[in-house]
């Protein structure tokens, strides 16, 4: 094993703990520990730090261009080949559970590709407003509809961008 295979495990774990740490924080929030939550927060930027660090070291990450088309083949990837090999795998196991999540996923990276694509080919700067459902992670362009498409969650709980 050579240092660049280290830094992409490195930057694997390192990328996975700091969203296991904030799931972590959202948690400990609820629970009414702030005090948690804010730790958790801190070392989960401290993680995205260091995965940061490491891509940088990995690859050239300046080009805004090449960045969107990194994205776009990853948001493909996850289409086309990903996601349906993990549902149809957690369908033969019964497991409604994932089954759900990686829907969900899914059907949210078809708008992610889009989204890319249209910045691929305009090549010009984003100027709408993207809202997230925070249960399922969809992603909407525009406005947010009355009620996620995907899991019913309300309007009023979106997170705009």
């Amino acid at each position: 094993m050579g240092t660049e295979e280290n830094l992409r495990n490195a930057y694997a774990g390192e990328s996975q703990a700091m969203v296991r740490y904030k799931i972590f924080a959202e948690i400990a929030r609820r629970k009414g520990l702030e005090g948690i939550a804010r730790v958790f927060e801190a070392v989960s930027f401290s993680e995205f730090i260091h995965a940061k660090n490491h891509l940088k070291v990995l690859e050239d990450i300046n080009d805004v261009k090449k960045n969107l088309e990194t994205a776009y083949k990853g948001e493909i990837y996850e289409i086309e080949e990903m996601y349906p090999k993990f549902y149809e795998e957690a369908e033969k196991e019964g497991n409604k559970r994932a089954m759900n999540s990686i829907k969900w996923a899914l059907e949210t990276e078809k708008v992610h590709a889009e989204l890319f694509k249209k910045l691929i080919e305009s090549g010009e700067d984003f100027k709408g407003k993207i809202y997230i459902c925070p249960v399922c992670g969809y992603a909407m362009e525009g406005e947010a509809p009355d009620r996620c498409p995907l899991c019913n969650t309300p309007k009023e709980k979106f997170v705009e961008f």
